[in-house]
């Protein structure tokens, strides 16, 4: 059922897919109010912007190397800084002082930073703060929140990500991996900030056959603890298989986690919901009552609850993690009129209140999330300010691939997807 052999049955539409990427705008994303951005994004009291997102599997970056430009260039510093990874607070081992750090799974639950020692700050240019313009200044980031198990958003090839995986009607499942360059240079309002260069997609290729076996194939982010991601998947009889992720895009050996789960009509995975760190599943009973079954992290789980009722009105259900950059997950319904409304959480596994998105949903075949599109990880975690947020994608009656969200509002950003009766 996971073999990788290529078929040919997917491949005419998928390489339309992949090929035609439209950037049309479809409408305008959210203004962004711009601060003061003194020494070239340095606080005044020496705090660097830390970029990348606190879930294993992503990668973090300082985010102003152009503010040591004019620092002296050693051996020791080719780029005129010295930077040291912490993880609260506590400097970690030598092996991971690099100029980014990858994330991983030993780091979750812990918060993680960075010190910047600048070679020459005596030197005009050289980055220090008015307190302190001593030899051997140091510059600090701010801590990011505490480190999440890795989710949907950080994709299935071990990058971070956005990373689309869909799944024919013949029961193929195609992966669609993306890769996004990462520049360390770029202008940047006075100075040069890090970036990511324009995205492509990889070539894709089939990652399982046999699928069709499955009426609920689902993505909880990282199940068993491992750092990769994951699948879950319902048989007819209601048993769930665990597909573990091999972090290359493949699965490894499955087993059952799970029986008697045909008692729900709609099952998905929105990462964390209640704040643990670890990712849980939420399911709907066929009364309408929505239950919370969070992960243990290691392929199990920790005792149900039921989180919401009423949620029958919806005839789907999808959860694409944090929309809102919150830090929240955010779940959505789609009612029978075609309107689609928002439920965010606060984190902890507490709702806030809902909104709605708007009527026009019922054409779109299916709806689901995969991330940040525009890549989520060139953003500032600067003091804690919220993040852009996930996006939410969905196809339409035309094949069209759609992007909801982000810095470029909604984009076309892919056509022929109609091949895929899910994404997953």
């Amino acid at each position: 059922m996971v073999n990788r052999h290529r078929s040919s049955s997917w491949r005419g539409a998928a390489v339309v897919a992949v090929l035609a990427i439209g950037l049309t705008g479809l409408g305008a994303g959210p203004a962004e109010a711009a601060g003061p951005q003194p020494l070239h994004h340095i606080g005044w009291d020496g705090e660097v912007p830390l970029i990348g997102t606190p879930y294993v599997g992503a990668e973090l970056w300082m985010g102003a190397p152009g503010a040591f430009a004019r620092c002296d260039r050693t051996e020791d510093a080719p780029d005129g800084y010295v930077m040291e990874w912490l993880s609260n607070g506590t400097p970690l081992p030598a092996e991971r002082q690099q100029d980014s750090l990858k994330v991983l799974p030993e780091d979750r639950g812990n918060r993680l930073s960075f010190n910047v020692y600048p070679t020459s700050p005596e030197k005009d240019g050289c980055p220090k703060t008015p307190e302190d313009e001593s030899q051997g200044i140091q510059l600090h980031s701010a801590e990011t929140s505490p480190v999440s198990a890795s989710n949907r958003a950080m994709g299935w090839t071990g990058r971070g990500n956005f990373e689309l995986l869909g799944r024919t009607d013949d029961g193929e499942l195609v992966l669609y991996p993306r890769t996004y360059p990462f520049r360390k240079n770029g202008w940047c309002f006075e100075g040069n900030c890090p970036g990511f260069e324009p995205s492509s997609w990889d070539e894709p290729r089939v990652v399982g056959t046999g699928w069709y076996v499955f009426n609920v194939v689902f993505s909880p982010g990282d199940f068993d603890g491992d750092g990769n991601n994951d699948i879950l998947a319902r048989d007819s009889v209601g048993d769930l298989y665990l597909y573990p992720g091999d972090g290359e895009g493949g699965w490894l050996e499955r087993s059952v986690v799970g029986t008697g789960w045909n008692i729900f009509d709609s099952i998905v995975g929105p990462g964390d919901f209640d704040g643990d760190g670890i990712n849980d599943v939420l399911a709907r009973d066929r009364q309408g009552n929505l239950h919370l079954y969070p992960g243990n992290g290691e392929g199990g789980w920790l005792a149900p609850a039921q989180v919401g009722s009423g949620w029958q009105i919806f005839d789907k259900i999808v959860a694409p993690g944090d929309v809102a950059g919150d830090g929240g997950v955010d779940i959505y319904g789609r009612d029978s009129s075609g309107y689609l409304h928002e439920y965010p959480t606060d984190g902890q596994g507490n709702w806030k209140q809902p909104s709605v998105w708007g009527p026009g949903w019922a054409v779109m075949s299916e709806i689901s999330g995969a991330g940040s599109y525009e890549h989520n990880l060139d953003v500032a975690v600067n003091g804690g300010h919220p993040q852009p947020g996930n996006n939410v994608i969905a196809i339409n009656q035309d094949g069209d691939l759609l992007k909801y969200g982000g810095r470029f509002g909604t984009q076309q950003i892919g056509n022929g997807w109609d091949i895929f009766t899910s994404l997953i």
